[in-house]
This record gives C-alpha cells, structure tokens and sequence, in this order.
C-alpha cells in the first residue's frame, strides 16, 4: 500500500505547484492590465501661507519620527503624502514646501471628482493638520527669556509647528487603543480597523490608507468591531466612543472652555485624565496644565536637558501656561532628531 500512495501524493503535489504558478500568471497579468489602463485621478492644487518662523522640514522630520502614524505616509523628495477620509471619500494629500518662504504648496488626488465643497474644505484641513496658523514666536521667547537651558532644544527644531493627527475620530481611537498595550499590538488593531472601515487610494504604485470617517465607523456593530480589534475591552471602548459622536461635538470640543471640553470627552468609557489631555492637544491643538502622565516618556530626556535634579511639572506650567504642550512637542521632536 505504502508503494501505491507516494504517486498519488507525488502526483497532488504536482497539481498544487502548477496551479500556484497558473494563479501566480494571472495575478501579474492583471497588475500589467491595470497599471495600464488606470484611471488618472482627480486633482486640485494649491498654496498655502504659515506664520513664521516655518520651517517646513521639521514637519516632515516630525512625520517620520511620529511612531502611531508609522507607515501611513510617504516621505520622500521633499514632500510627504498621505491618505484621509473626508465624508466616504478617500483623499491623497501631498505636501510640499512652496517657492516662497513659509509656504506649503498641496495637492489633492482622488478616484472620485473633488466636488467644489471638498476643494475649499480641504486646504483648512491641511493647514490645521500641520499647525501653519500657529505663532510659535511667543513660545520662543518664553524659552529664551526664562528657561534658558532648553532654549537649545528650540533652536534645534527652529520652525517646527505642531503635526497633529489627521482627524477627530483617529486620535480619538487611537487613546482608546494604545492603552496598556504594546505599540506593535495597537498598532496593528488601528490597521485593522483602516482596512477593515476605511479606504485606499493608489498614487504613483503605491497605495494609501485612509483612516475612517465618521460615516463608515459609527455603524459599526460591537460584534463586527470585536471581530476586528479581538479585545474585548478596546471593542467597549470604541463602542462607547461611536455612539456619543453627535454629544460629543468636534465643535463644541475645538472652542468650549477647557475643562468643559475635557469633562465631556471624559465621559466615554476609557478616557481619562491622560487621554483627554492627548486627545484635545495632538487632535485639537488645545492644551491645559501638563500632567504626569504626558511627560512619562520623557523623563530621561528632562534629565539630559536640565540635569539630575530635571524640572517639576509645576515648573513647566508655570513657565509656559498655554504653551506647556508647545514645550513637551520639542521636548519629544529632540529625540526624534537624535
């Protein structure tokens, strides 16, 4: 018997090698096919004015350092590109650094039509995702006049505005996620989640995925979303999350006195002091008084900047009132840069 199965299993394998490289043609056939005949995108262009000092540099630098976005874009030749959602629509943004000083030249890609709405949406967007209305001038001169150990760390990163994330709902889930956690892990629900709700664009053979909007991810059920993420505790909390949107208000949260804002956000299952603090700084670039927990990280380069003794929490805040966040964003840029 041993004698007449080896043929038969010789034989099956046969079969499987032929039909691995027949599906092997195919895939290569249609990639050829569709690089030459795909549809050329849609787009609009544009420029963009900063306050200075701008150096458009860093914000790439920034980008590439910025670990819960790692992978999401392209930086290269000066620009960077990166997929986002705007209503259902998946967006390519490329960036670049305009003929003229402090100036951001943009250009927006997509399969669909960019309707006029979309065109004169957009480039608020871009601006408020890389802070250019931002007018670090008075940051500059608190570091130089009163802290004076680390206004070398400001004139490291000289021009940087702050690269918040792309919309309310990622930084948003991404709190949620990135909770007692490893990167890796989180990382890897976050894209999930992208792949599963959002979209993708192709620009130039490389595809970009676009974090979900509103729209896809509030219909989400708790089971679909568990199926995703495979963790209970994280499915509640974006439960939680997708279900209080219209409460919540991006509005209300981006202009609402402080506290106000943070006692909302605090009110979905999950966010608490550290997270609304995040969330209301790298999304809405708003910023209270520093808290432990947002300068955890950090506790080593304090020490290398101010010495062994580093500096208080209630120091810094006293120092640089509503620029606190300013001051821990080049305080994390520093050892990104080295």
């Amino acid at each position: 018997m041993a004698g007449l199965v080896e043929p038969t299993a010789t034989v099956v394998r046969l079969r499987a090698l032929a039909i691995v490289e027949v599906l092997s043609s195919l895939w290569a056939l249609f990639i050829l096919l569709r690089q030459s005949f795909a549809l050329p995108l849609h787009s609009k262009t544009g420029t963009l004015d900063a306050v200075e000092p701008y150096d458009f540099r860093r914000s790439l630098d920034f980008l590439v350092g910025f670990g819960p976005m790692s992978g999401e874009q392209l930086v290269e030749g000066g620009s960077a590109t990166k997929a986002v959602m705007v209503e259902g629509q998946v967006v390519a943004m490329r960036v670049s650094k305009g003929e003229k000083a402090a100036t951001v030249d943009y250009e927006l890609l997509s399969v669909e039509p960019i309707s006029s709405k979309l065109a004169d949406s957009m480039p608020e967007r871009v601006s408020f995702f890389l802070s250019l209305k931002d007018d670090v001038k008075a940051f500059y001169s608190i570091a130089k006049e009163r802290d004076p150990k680390f206004y070398p760390i400001v004139k490291e990163s000289w021009g940087l505005h702050h690269v918040k994330f792309p919309s309310f709902l990622e930084i948003a889930c991404w709190a949620l996620i990135n909770q007692r956690i490893q990167r890796p892990i989180a990382l890897r629900i976050k894209r999930s989640l992208t792949e599963k709700y959002g979209g993708r664009i192709e620009v130039d053979g490389k595809v970009y995925w676009a974090f979900p909007d509103r729209s896809r991810l509030e219909g989400a059920s708790a089971k679909e979303l568990l199926e995703v993420t495979r963790n209970q505790r994280i499915t509640q909390r974006l439960v939680s999350l997708t279900s209080m949107l219209d409460e919540l208000d991006e509005g209300f949260l981006a202009t609402a006195p402080y506290e106000k804002a943070k006692e909302r956000l605090e009110k979905v299952r999950g966010i608490g002091e550290w997270s609304s603090q995040f969330i209301l700084f790298r999304g809405l670039g708003r910023m209270g008084r520093l808290q432990a927990l947002n300068v955890r990280p950090l506790v080593e380069t304090i020490k290398k900047v101010y010495g062994p003794e580093g500096k208080t929490l209630e120091e810094v805040n006293e120092t640089y009132g509503s620029w606190a966040g300013y001051w821990s964003l080049y305080l994390r840029a520093s050892t990104m840069n080295g």
